[in-house]
């Protein structure tokens, strides 16, 4: 990466160029990984003005083909470096949660992802570099932060069950220090730093960093459409995953609220047979079916225990559907509370509101708002802001500061 390497023309007629740009992504496990979903997006979207490659410290075959065939090339080591990840995926344990946990700590304890990373790119030239990982802190134009640091999911998990001394207290102590450490090398590293929700963005300026913009989290959206309903018993849809508040949705059932839930990327010990127990619980479904879900249900609840931005209200909303969630982080700056869904703010709260609407509010008031909501999140919108601080001349010039001596 170098300043300056896009310039003008010398000469009216002179032939013009494209860019070129590297997207350091996180590990990718699957084709369908959200990793992969949210990488081949923003390729995707900032192809119109950049020839965009992508690099990754880990990613699969399955991975590699499907970015491929999306026409993009993909920077990755041959041989898997993370011997956690082998070992689990003999045991069939393995996800994107124990993979990225992996990365985060091989970069923070040994910096090993970055070292990885720029083997792999020092023979090849980029004009740009866009880093969207917590796990590799390399030199950037531009750091595009997803989230906040381990240390303050680990700390959220441990109030959500009362902890508050102990051994898991200290650990959390012990990654948030590592957290310090990365964190302000990816800051130093990066030219410029932007985040994926005006939640992130507050929480790293809270810290002293300065972050120029928020970009939103890119999916393509151009699938996710409202279908006609087909008849089926009604429910509401759940996304299950590490996020999940999974007390909350038993809680639904047990009310007599038939909750459907679907997802591939379940967390060790969360077992899809006690899920199903309670809950319809479909697994991994493919794009149509997700879709065809998402437009039968009556709404779709999102309670989340920890989300800097959230694809579910968002693909919700463009299939007319409306979410139910809480009134923080990143989901509530995507649902309009009584617009295009609701926002609560306590699980008592969340459990009271989905009772009463399952016996009946007027969905078509809200689904019109909702699809255009949806569309506010077009990756074209966010990839044209990404690309206007890469190629503005004057932002280029200017460095970051720190906003106050507290990080």
């Amino acid at each position: 990466m170098t300043e300056g390497r896009v310039e003008g023309p010398s000469t009216v007629n002179a032939p013009t160029r494209r860019p070129s740009l590297v997207i350091i992504a996180e590990p990718m496990v699957s084709s369908d990984a959200v990793q992969v979903k949210f990488v081949s997006a923003v390729a995707r979207a900032l192809s119109e003005s950049f020839n965009v490659s992508i690099a990754s410290a880990y990613a699969t075959r399955e991975a590699r083909k499907q970015l491929n065939e999306l026409g993009f090339s993909v920077l990755a080591p041959a041989q898997d470096h993370f011997w956690v990840n082998r070992w689990l995926k003999r045991l069939g344990l393995r996800s994107e949660a124990t993979l990225w946990t992996e990365a985060w700590l091989r970069e923070s304890l040994f910096g090993r992802n970055r070292r990885l990373l720029s083997r792999l790119l020092e023979e090849r030239h980029f004009d740009f570099v866009v880093n969207t990982t917590n796990t590799v802190a390399m030199p950037s134009d531009v750091w595009w932060i997803q989230g906040p640091p381990l240390h303050v999911t680990l700390e959220s998990m441990l109030q959500r069950e009362g902890r508050s001394s102990g051994p898991l207290w200290l650990l959390c102590q012990v990654v948030r220090w590592f957290d310090d450490q990365t964190i302000d090398r990816l800051y130093s590293s990066g030219r410029i730093a932007v985040a994926a929700s005006n939640y992130v963005r507050s929480f790293y300026e809270q810290n002293g960093m300065e972050v120029r913009a928020t970009i939103y989290n890119l999916s393509d959206l151009s699938g996710f459409r409202p279908l006609p309903r087909d008849g089926e018993p009604p429910y509401v849809l759940a996304y299950i995953g590490k996020e999940t508040e999974l007390e909350t949705l038993y809680q639904l059932a047990n009310r007599g609220i038939r909750v459907v839930g679907f997802g591939g990327k379940l967390v060790p010990g969360m077992r899809p047979d006690q899920l199903r127990a309670a809950i319809d619980f479909k697994g991994r479904v493919d794009h149509d079916d997700l879709v065809a879900l998402y437009s039968g249900a009556e709404f779709t609840v999102f309670p989340f225990t920890n989300e800097p931005f959230g694809y579910v209200p968002v693909e919700s909303m463009a299939c007319g559907t409306p979410v139910l969630t809480y009134g923080k982080e990143g989901p509530a700056e995507t649902v309009v509370n009584d617009e295009t869904g609701w926002l609560v703010h306590s699980r008592d709260e969340f459990v009271r509101k989905a009772s009463s609407l399952w016996h009946g509010f007027d969905r078509l008031r809200f689904s019109a708002k909702a699809v255009w909501r949806a569309s506010e999140f077009k990756p074209e919108i966010q990839a044209r802001m990404l690309a206007s601080l890469l190629l503005d001349p004057v932002g280029r010039s200017e460095s970051k500061k720190r906003v106050n001596s507290s990080a």
